[in-house]
């Protein structure tokens, strides 16, 4: 059951960690509402907007998004729903300032402020995100994607300093209900989809979802395709009226026939080929099963506090079989070198986290503090082999059907990078948050987080082992002020680590890469809540990167610096009764080389819906998305694309109050535009052309 706590004063040791000073003896005051993370007012499910004013990224437990001093935003499931995003992939394409870069013509890597992401979460637990084992799952299964800009070292520990993607599951409801769909595209793709939920006792204290789907997807590009299924169920109980436990799983298996993308020209020139052009073979294979558990508790004490205990373990396995372009075109006789890229992976990764979330209240001024520790393991099997026999292929004569799959033995030997490693990696941390309202208006974040990480990598093949140990402190400091009523000013400093694996001229381990991050920006609440808005400027620095040591050939030195800086704006919500909108605008001035980011992105899409009249039901939506030119290193090389922009649309009718029919449009005029470049060997990727999508959908 949905459950609000109220706060009374309470004075605790917890206090200290961010008001030393402070005499125990506090005069009494009202302290805000906790809300529980499975309130239903953080739900956004049913909801149909595309706004919601409470997210939990950032934090252990929901919060007023004006109140965390970084850049979040939240996709909500009417949003997704009315884009037909089944994939973060799809959903990144509302968000400027979360940017895809395909990566077989399915999935593909995300990257924020100008650096990929390689791991998201789910309820707030880490998993892994490497985009070549097939990113994040399916979006059927969650309420509502919400991705925190910047870095976030005191809940996530080791990672990059870029953002935070945080998926919320959805939740079983004590009311009965049964949905599905039917959907199919002009590519050639089909998919089905049906889930039910509902109480599992009379009094409604027990309560359980499933849902599952089934997809067969094609591309534009010739021979690829992907079949795919998934299911996700979960159980969740009021033990008592202040005990609630949780638990679930998810499991997908997907079975794509990939292609890597096109070659360039040696000199990094786009070839002038049909969007169809597929380089690879028939025999392309890549089959990824994954399987996740979960299991949750939250405990509300008299005080107001709320313990939550996690704990969560990922499995995956991954097949990939490969031909690759190898190397550039030649522009005088058209020719290539191809390979075989063979891998094996497997990995497992254990998370536990156990926190409290408590208020208090210092010389007067409310305080909510979070305490909390966390562990993750994460082992992995990693075998790579590659076979150049295939040699030169031309890019005017290609046939894919002409390179059959070679019989690959590991561990893999000879040169190249014929990887045979196990990798263990254990991360500790302990961590406090506190928000003190030093005035009703004014009021102040700070916190910190200590880890342990240690990994130990054993190459199978070359019977080598790497070491790396580090500890580590990330702080962070934040300030809100709410400057009206319904805007807020805000400015923070946040810091994350991520150990590195090269070794200086003695073989030393370096030291972990620091990326620092400064962000100052103002967020808003418009017509009740109805339509927020947020800008925001941000200077992020990557420090201790590795950079070849110019005295010791083949070592290291940690002296490396990036400097990323830019602005973000972005506005959702109903600024008219009946029409939804969300737009947003993203800069992004780097320093990384091997960057694919577009300095301008920028993202609309809106959507009117007829109340009544003999149009009711209807709704018709459209939008844009638009980048500036971007560009790619390889070595000495820059490949670049031009900018482009392309127009969807999408119009949906409630037949009946249960049944509606959408169609949705990508690319409405067709044009032909690159995605993504990377390297003058493979990866560039023309855009999906003009393709429509029809949904029936059932919900009761």
């Amino acid at each position: 059951m949905p459950r609000v706590l109220s706060r009374p004063s309470l004075t605790a040791p917890l206090m200290l960690l961010i008001a030393p000073a402070v005499s125990a003896a506090q005069e009494a005051v009202m302290l805000d509402a906790i809300t529980v993370e499975g309130d239903a007012g953080v739900v956004t499910e049913s909801t149909g907007s595309f706004t919601t004013n409470e997210a939990t990224v950032g934090g252990e437990q929901p919060q007023r998004l004006r109140d965390v001093p970084q850049t979040v935003s939240v996709l909500t499931r009417g949003a997704l729903d009315a884009i037909g995003a089944t994939s973060i992939e799809q959903a990144s394409r509302l968000l400027p300032g979360l940017s895809e870069a395909t990566g077989d013509g399915f999935v593909g890597s995300l990257y924020a402020r100008g650096q990929e992401v390689f791991q998201y979460y789910v309820d707030g637990a880490p998993r892994p995100f490497p985009s070549i084992y097939g990113t994040a799952p399916d979006l059927l299964f969650f309420d509502r994607l919400e991705v925190m800009s910047g870095p976030s070292g005191v809940f996530q520990g080791s990672g990059e300093p870029v953002g935070t993607i945080n998926l919320v599951r959805k939740r079983p409801t004590a009311a009965p209900l049964f949905g599905g769909a039917v959907i199919g595209d002009t590519l050639g793709g089909y998919r089905a989809e049906a889930e039910a939920s509902g109480a599992l006792s009379g009094n409604g204290a027990v309560r359980g979802r499933v849902a599952a789907f089934g997809q067969h997807l094609e591309s534009n590009v010739d021979v690829t395709e992907k079949d795919g299924v998934g299911a996700f169920a979960t159980l969740e109980a009021d033990l008592s009226d202040r005990l609630t436990v949780a638990t679930g799983g998810i499991v997908e298996r997907s079975e794509t026939l990939r292609f890597s993308g096109l070659p360039t020209f040696t000199d990094g020139g786009l070839l002038e080929v049909p969007r169809s052009t597929f380089i690879g073979s028939t025999d392309n294979s890549a089959d990824i099963p994954t399987r996740e558990a979960f299991a949750e508790a939250e405990y509300a004490f008299d005080h107001g506090g709320v313990l939550k205990l996690t704990g969560r373990v990922f499995d995956q396995d991954a097949d990939l079989r490969n031909l690759l372009g190898s190397g550039p075109v030649d522009r005088a006789t058209g020719d290539f070198p191809v390979f075989w890229f063979a891998r094996d992976f497997e990995q497992t990764a254990w998370y536990g986290d156990a926190n409290l979330t408590s208020p208090h209240s210092v010389a007067g001024m409310p305080l909510e503090v979070v305490v909390g520790a966390d562990y993750r393991r994460i082992e992995q099997g990693f075998q790579q082999n590659f076979d150049f026999s295939p040699g030169v292929a031309n890019i005017a004569t290609f046939d894919p059907s002409a390179y059959p799959v070679p019989d690959f033995t590991f561990p893999g030997v000879g040169p190249g990078f014929r990887l045979n490693t196990e990798t263990e990696t254990d991360e500790f941390g302990v961590y406090a948050q506190g928000r003190i309202s030093v005035t009703p208006r004014f009021k102040i974040n700070a916190g910190a987080r200590y880890s342990i990480y240690d990994s130990v990598s054993r190459d199978t093949g070359r019977g080598t082992r790497q070491d790396v140990s580090e500890t580590q402190v990330a702080p962070y400091f934040g300030a809100t002020y709410d400057v009206l009523d319904t805007v807020t000013a805000y400015g923070s400093f946040a810091e994350i680590f991520q150990p590195q694996t090269e070794t200086d001229a003695s073989g030393a381990v370096l030291r972990p890469r620091v990326g620092r991050q400064v962000e100052i920006g103002l967020k808003s609440e418009h017509f009740g809540g109805a339509l927020t808005a947020q800008g925001a400027w941000y200077f992020i620095r990557d420090e201790n990167r590795a950079t070849p040591d110019p005295i010791n050939v083949g070592a290291f030195v940690a002296n490396g610096e990036a400097d990323t800086q830019g602005v973000e704006f972005l506005v959702s919500g109903s600024p008219l009764e009946d029409f939804d909108v969300i737009a947003g605008y993203a800069y992004v001035d780097t320093d990384l080389e091997n960057d694919p980011t577009p300095a301008n992105s920028f993202s609309l899409f809106g959507r009117y819906s007829f109340e009544a009249g003999t149009v009711a039901g209807l709704s018709l939506g459209a939008g844009v998305r638009a980048v500036s030119g971007f560009d790619n290193r390889d070595g000495t090389v820059t490949i670049e694309a031009p900018g482009y922009a392309v127009v969807d649309a999408m119009a949906s009718y409630a037949i009946t109050d249960a049944v509606a029919l959408q169609l949705n449009v990508t690319n409405l005029f067709d044009r032909t535009y690159v995605e993504r470049v990377n390297t003058t060997a493979r990866g560039t990727y023309f855009g999906e052309p003009l393709t429509a999508t029809l949904r029936l959908s059932a919900r009761f």
